[in-house]
């Protein structure tokens, strides 16, 4: 698969995601298999979405022999990991029964989003890097 492939497939993935998300919190009261199902597809999104959209950057960096863009790699990295962090707390919260506060999973797919934003941007910008061509980088 292509680079350019991989920064799309994982764009899609982090917006089909959110609204996974969206979805999960609208059913979020309700004892309905749709929250179940929607919130494990939004985790299964991201966790696919996020490292392939690094992976593209890697591969266009790699091919390119440039650094890219390190603080949105970094900064993206810790979004990911504080939504894991945020999404793990859910099982804190009912473990005793108790009701998951509302707009928390909205919050941290907005987390997840912005993680995956991060890498997407990087991974675009290395793609670019990669594809212009050496007159318009003013190389003759």
């Amino acid at each position: 698969m292509s680079s350019g492939k991989m920064i799309l497939l994982s764009l899609v993935l982090a917006v089909v995601a959110y609204f996974l998300g969206l979805v999960a919190e609208a059913n979020h009261g309700t004892e309905s298999e749709i929250h179940i199902a929607s919130c494990l597809l939004k985790i299964f999104c991201y966790l696919i979405a996020v490292p392939l959209a690094h992976n593209a950057g890697k591969i266009m960096r790699k091919e390119s022999n440039i650094i890219g863009n390190p603080g949105l790699r970094f900064a993206g990295w810790i979004m990911y990991g504080v939504a894991i962090l945020h999404f793990m707390t859910f099982f804190m919260w009912t473990a005793d029964g108790s009701r998951l506060p509302d707009g928390q999973i909205t919050i941290d797919s907005a987390i997840f989003f912005i993680a995956a934003m991060f890498m997407i941007a990087e991974a675009w910008n290395s793609y670019k890097s990669n594809t212009t061509t050496d007159t318009e980088r003013g190389v003759v």
